[in-house]
């Protein structure tokens, strides 16, 4: 998948839509988002295995907000990700394969990787 499209499925996944809303608005198939999205997830899964809380929480901070923001630029992804209720949120979500805001989350994880 190209990156341009990716930056597409990214920025509606920030804004917690569905795979099939995606899809629809973008033109393209939903196995095509889903396939991307399950793509994010395996190569983010080292980095979110070695992401840790200093803090246990209990309450999964709100991060909607600062997601919605994103510009998708890497200069936003190091910002994003070093948020302490950002990783707080990532320490306790990053097991929910279902989760549209880990999705979010992954595609910034993988602007730092290169």
């Amino acid at each position: 998948m190209n990156k341009e499209l990716e930056r597409k499925i990214a920025y509606w996944r920030c804004r917690n839509k569905s795979a099939i809303f995606i899809a629809k608005t973008l033109n393209i198939s939903c196995e095509d988002v889903r396939r991307t999205v399950k793509d994010w997830k395996i190569k983010t899964q080292n980095y979110l295995s070695s992401i840790n809380s200093d803090q246990e929480s209990i309450i999964v901070p709100d991060i909607t907000g600062l997601l919605k923001r994103s510009d998708l630029t890497r200069e936003f992804a190091e910002r994003l990700l070093s948020d302490k209720n950002v990783i707080n949120y990532i320490a306790i979500s990053k097991s929910d394969n279902h989760n549209r805001y880990m999705d979010c989350i992954r595609y910034h994880i993988l602007l730092l990787k290169g």
